[in-house]
């Protein structure tokens, strides 16, 4: 099933944002190193898995990628979507053409990126027979959605070349904002696909070695701005080092002992992510049929008392949206005893009985006690966990064979809807059973709004419906911690996409 993947090891691909969460003003007395030391190193990183922009879901994948291929746009290190490929971008009065004119670009090998090269990948973006979970990118585009569909060629799509220098892309509709999407991976002009090795980008790094144990980036000098490139190499090992070497970055797992992070010299740096873990109630299900019985649930939640379970970066969060910076009332409203009596009294029932479906996972199997502990405090409610491989889980969950559900959902796209649509009625990926009027016409209410701001104000009205009626009940915003070496500076942390950008970084002696 196309762009479905949930859970702790998958909540790792989109509000475009970065953190950058240090040297932004660095200090000018500070000696950059010379060139032969401009290497970062990497410690304890997966290692990339699949070499196709457009079937690339691992963040570990996106995130070699990009730094081997630059796209029309690209992620910056001041915090927002920058150009990459683009000189200049032109809308059309009505909203809905935008026009892009190409700085020059070639791969590492020397074949020319035009605007023919984002016609040919655009088009297979959004073929069916490509079956990338990234299609839906490009559902707003002329053709986009029926060509994924089936039942449309991909010549069809509202993309051409209108010479090799200038890209057209028309939209079913206008929407603001809408090239903000072009950072992600899935548009990265990759024109021939093979092994690792065998990757010919047009980024500021190509691969030079690639084992079970290691990869090697080296700096990329046919990259169209391969002077504003300080760095020479970057090494990524699989083998976590942390408490055994003090230099490099180190990305810290869940339960690292304090000592481990005192013997290091670095920096440590919380990363939120755009992950946002919750309870999923199947609204099918009794008693989870009954509104004022979720609210109850969602009222006698102490988050406060999951904090303690949670790694560094990880925190509570009554938001969905929990990219939004926008001040929301996300509080439901009411006492968790009262509203629990009334259901048991409604229902004739002295006692309820409901089962938590967890997955097997230290982190997870902790969460689960505490929410187990709160929910027991409503008079007559027992919680029975149930713990499966996290496969077996989510392969419930699709069925909808499942009550409650200890979920999450990491959005792969830069815009609010990317947390609401998996709860619209008509959406494949809904297995809670929610089917709402109301919701529904919010969500496609915004879908016809142009204007980013106002579309998002109807997002966030979405979202407050959703808390209202429990559909869902966050619990946490997903994060990364990681150790830092003191002499790197300008590291960029994506909070959705790639796990790290170091297009910007530099190495300075210490």
């Amino acid at each position: 099933m196309k762009r479905y993947f949930i859970g702790a090891a998958l909540l790792g691909s989109v509000l475009i944002l970065f953190f950058i969460f240090w040297n932004g003003q660095r200090d000018t007395a500070r000696e950059l190193a010379s060139p032969a030391e401009q290497i970062i190193t990497i410690h304890g990183e997966t290692l990339p898995e699949q070499p196709n922009t457009l079937l690339a879901i691992d963040p570990s994948s996106q995130t070699i990628l990009s730094h081997l291929y630059e796209g029309l746009y690209r992620f910056g290190k001041d915090g927002t979507v920058e150009p990459g490929l683009v000189e200049d971008m032109e809308r059309s009065d009505d909203g809905t053409t935008y026009t892009f004119t190409l700085k020059d670009s070639e791969s590492f090998n020397g074949e020319a990126v035009t605007a023919e090269t984002f016609v040919e990948r655009f088009r297979m973006l959004a073929d069916d027979d490509t079956n990338s979970p990234f299609s839906f990118f490009l559902e707003d585009v002329v053709n986009g959605k029926a060509i994924s569909l089936g039942t449309e060629e991909p010549e069809t799509l509202g993309v051409r070349a209108l010479d090799p220098s200038t890209l057209e892309v028309t939209l079913e509709r206008p929407m603001e904002g809408f090239e903000e999407i072009l950072a992600m991976p899935a548009f990265l002009p990759q024109t021939a696909i093979g092994e690792w090795q065998e990757l010919d980008g047009n980024g500021p790094f190509h691969i030079q070695s690639i084992d079970a144990a290691q990869l090697t980036l080296v700096k990329n000098e046919r990259y169209h701005a391969a002077e504003d490139i300080t760095l020479e190499k970057i090494i990524v090992w699989a083998d976590a080092a942390l408490g055994q070497e003090s230099t490099g970055i180190h990305p810290i797992p869940y339960g690292t002992e304090e000592a481990v992070f005192e013997s290091f010299e670095g920096e440590v740096v919380n990363v939120p992510r755009s992950g946002v873990f919750y309870l999923k109630p199947n609204v099918d299900e009794y008693p989870f049929d009954d509104v004022e019985f979720r609210k109850s649930l969602a009222l006698v939640l102490d988050r406060d008392a999951i904090a303690s379970k949670l790694a560094r970066a990880e925190r509570p969060t009554e938001r969905l949206l929990v990219i939004d910076e926008t001040e929301t009332n996300a509080t439901l409203e009411g006492d968790a005893a009262e509203t629990f009596e009334a259901v048991k009294e409604r229902l004739q029932q002295e006692t309820i009985e409901i089962e938590l479906l967890s997955f097997v996972d230290d982190e997870a199997r902790q969460i689960a006690q505490s929410i187990k502990q709160d929910f027991e405090q409503l008079d007559g409610l027992k919680v029975n966990i149930v713990e499966l491989p996290l496969g077996e889980k989510v392969r419930k969950e699709v069925a909808g064979d499942y009550a409650l559900s200890l979920s999450g959902w990491q959005p792969d796209y830069p815009a609010l809807s990317a947390y609401l649509t998996q709860l619209e009625t008509d959406n494949y990926l809904n297995s809670s059973g929610y089917a709402d009027e109301t919701y529904d016409q919010l969500m496609a209410d915004a879908r016809a709004t142009e204007g980013l701001e106002a579309r998002d104000t109807k997002y966030r009205q979405a979202e407050q419906h959703l808390l209202e009626q429990a559909v869902v009940i966050p619990i946490y915003q997903a994060g990364r911690t990681y150790a830092v070496d003191g002499k790197y500076a300008e590291i960029g942390f994506p909070v959705i996409g790639p796990s790290y950008v170091l297009h910007f970084s530099e190495v300075y002696k210490k």
